[in-house]
């Protein structure tokens, strides 16, 4: 029977069944159309070559698994494994259909909700998934680093501290008192209830993000984000800010322009500008990010920005292509009771 045959006579089977039963088949048949998108985009060229757990290249195939794939036998250590050990899905119990799902909906930038609800999965799970495929796919963004004769720019941009998710449950105290998210902070302009995220732009058009700390940026501040990110002999353009001064003429770049946003006669640092307009606006789709998740969705704008100038259907491709030869290290329980960062803030204020 050919394809268009198997098509003609599954559409009259469908015709036959009713309203329910036909939700249930076409559901099924999504699963499997997943399943098989998935395996196009990760592809079968992955060879292992060494054990995962001791390093040794003295292995050899033992057997398949339940669902047809290759196990081996370390002769040292003498442990099984196979090639989804350590990786996203070999620590997951959810089929690859329900992760290609949540690939699609992770591409349109959907509510936790709506991710749950789209991929049959509980609000917790939808909310692990999404942090778990964080970490695996930040691994695969371009690293930041400017060297000699090239250029970058730099800046800040500033979030309003929220404490997003840490009402309800746990130990948790608010240490001021609560606001709807998006209004206006307690103290007005760039106070120490603003957390800092210092930024680059390079002439690759690789970024950087680094949230660090408090208020306005510090000296000690700046040299631990420019330290392994400026070379010496780089070319630097930022804003007024004072404490690249000394950081930058410290890290030995070969130029450095500072322009004022308000002043447009001399120049402008526009690109990081733009960077910073495009993060808001990734942002604002979340009403309000906890600043305990704040570098994961920073993570996440950096792969957007690499990876999804094409079209939606070529994104999902490489989201699954990169899921199934990703790693997440953190596991499940370590993503509940984070605690807030820079508490140290509220203990001074309170004393």
């Amino acid at each position: 029977m050919n394809a268009e045959d198997l098509v003609i006579t599954l559409k009259k089977n469908m015709a036959k069944l009713s309203k329910s039963e036909r939700r249930r088949a076409i559901e099924s048949v999504r699963d499997v159309i997943r399943a098989a998108m998935f395996d196009d985009a990760a592809g079968t060229g992955y060879e292992i070559q060494r054990c995962p757990r001791c390093g040794s290249v003295a292995i050899v195939k033992k057997g398949k698994s339940r669902n047809g794939e290759q196990r081996y036998l370390c002769r040292d250590c003498g442990r099984t494994f196979s090639g989804s050990t350590d990786r996203i899905l070999g620590t997951s119990k959810l089929p690859r259909e329900t992760w290609m799902a949540y690939a699609e909906c992770f591409v349109l930038m959907l509510p936790l909700r709506e991710c749950a609800d789209r991929c049959g999965v509980c609000l917790k799970t939808a909310y692990t998934m999404r942090h778990r495929l964080i970490e695996c796919l930040k691994e695969y963004s371009p690293t930041f680093h400017v060297g000699q004769g090239q250029a970058c720019e730099l800046d800040e941009t500033y979030f309003p501290e929220s404490f997003k998710g840490n009402h309800s449950k746990g130990s948790f105290t608010l240490p001021r008192k609560a606001r709807h998210r998006g209004k206006q902070v307690h103290k007005r302009g760039l106070s120490r209830e603003q957390i800092c995220v210092m930024t680059g732009i390079s002439d690759t058009n690789a970024t950087f993000f680094e949230v660090s700390g408090r208020g306005v940026v510090s000296r000690k501040r700046a040299a631990e984000a420019l330290r392994d990110r400026i070379g010496a002999g780089a070319v630097v353009a930022t804003d007024k800010a004072t404490a690249y001064i000394d950081v930058l003429c410290d890290l030995k770049v070969a130029s450095h322009e500072s322009y004022d946003s308000k002043d447009r006669s001399e120049g402008t640092i526009n690109r990081i500008n733009t960077v910073h307009s495009l993060l808001d606006s990734f942002m604002a789709r979340f009403k309000g990010v906890s600043t305990k998740h704040l570098r994961a969705y920073l993570d996440w704008f950096r792969w957007c920005r690499t990876f999804m100038a094409t079209d939606s259907r070529t994104a999902e491709s490489t989201v699954a292509r990169q899921l199934a030869n990703g790693t997440c290290a953190t596991r499940i329980r370590d993503m509940f009771n984070v605690l807030p960062p820079y508490m140290d803030y509220w203990v001074t204020r309170a004393a």
